[in-house]
């Protein structure tokens, strides 16, 4: 069973609109299992008869709306979008809950249109999913993590230009979360924010830009009149088809055993809904939370270098 369809619904998020970037899916390659149920790791839906493991952003807006958000999903592929959406209009049951639309993320006109297109009817909250580039840089093999004398200064740049654009977003928001009571945003960075590893220069680098820029954030708008309330979201290796091939795999085993000191073949990750509930979490407590650290059950659990 799609472990979508397991939670529960409940109005936790009733009269609130989330956007959330990056919002997508791949092909499942290989499965991946939970150390302790033996489950697959991911969560899916199937696209023309074949299963897809849906991304952090996509698993996200199916827990918010069964929490009963109004989701509006951003990716740069209307596509994509649309073929989540029917798959979580089936599962909400409610099709005005699951809104999408395309833009390009790294142009301010672009997003300023978009964001001042969006209804007044809901409170505005917001999820920044944005994957590296948001898809508008081609990673060889789908692998971030190089030696230093092997990285391309152009990553190194689409990994920063994620930070980029997350400003952009937040100076075109702003007009509209200072007008509300309360506001609340969920910033996904990475465990790779705060702790490194030799294969990690660019990828480190661009999640610890992000984290630290989201302090920053936290901390502006915190006190009232604001009551903006930022969350950096940081989960270790999650279940979205990232780790599929046999190169991304041998990575991460030689990562693994800088942190461990054995070396395993021994692969485990999280589902992109566990880092849904942590936002949900974040989204709905009586207090600010700062910060969630998250790595699957069975992944190193260092939380710094």
């Amino acid at each position: 069973m799609n472990r979508l369809e397991k939670i529960a619904k409940s109005r936790e998020l009733e009269g609130i609109r989330v956007v959330i970037t990056g919002c997508g899916y791949k092909p499942v390659q290989h499965v991946f299992y939970d150390i302790v149920t033996g489950e697959p790791s991911h969560d899916f839906i199937i696209v023309s008869g074949r299963e897809m493991k849906l991304n952090i952003g996509a698993a996200t807006a199916g827990v918010l709306a069964l929490a009963g958000a109004t989701v509006h999903m951003v990716s740069t592929s209307m596509d994509k979008l649309q073929n989540i959406k029917e798959s979580l209009d089936s599962l909400v049951g409610n099709e005005t809950q699951i809104e999408c639309s395309q833009f390009d993320l790294f142009n301010e006109r672009s997003i300023k249109e978009s964001i001042d297109g969006l209804p007044h009817d809901k409170q505005l909250y917001w999820v920044q999913a944005l994957g590296l580039s948001g898809g508008a840089y081609n990673v060889k093999d789908d692998n971030p993590y190089l030696p230093i004398e092997d990285i391309d200064p152009k990553l190194m740049e689409a990994e920063l230009s994620v930070t980029i654009a997350t400003q952009k977003m937040m100076r075109e928001f702003l007009p509209r979360l200072k007008q509300q009571k309360e506001s609340r945003i969920a910033i996904i960075t990475s465990m790779s924010a705060i702790r490194a590893y030799s294969l990690g220069g660019t990828h480190c680098a661009g999640k610890a830009a992000l984290d630290k820029w989201a302090n920053s954030a936290r901390l502006a708008f915190y006190k009232k009149p604001n009551n903006i309330f930022v969350t950096t979201i940081r989960p270790g290796g999650v279940d979205t088809g990232m780790y599929d091939n046999a190169i991304i795999q041998n990575v991460v085993e030689t990562i693994s055993d800088e942190y461990t000191g054995q070396y395993s073949t021994h692969h485990t990750y999280m589902p992109p809904t566990t880092v849904g509930r942590a936002i949900l979490l974040a989204f709905t407590a009586p207090a600010h939370i700062p910060s969630l650290n998250l790595v699957a059950k069975g992944q190193f659990p260092h939380e710094g270098s």
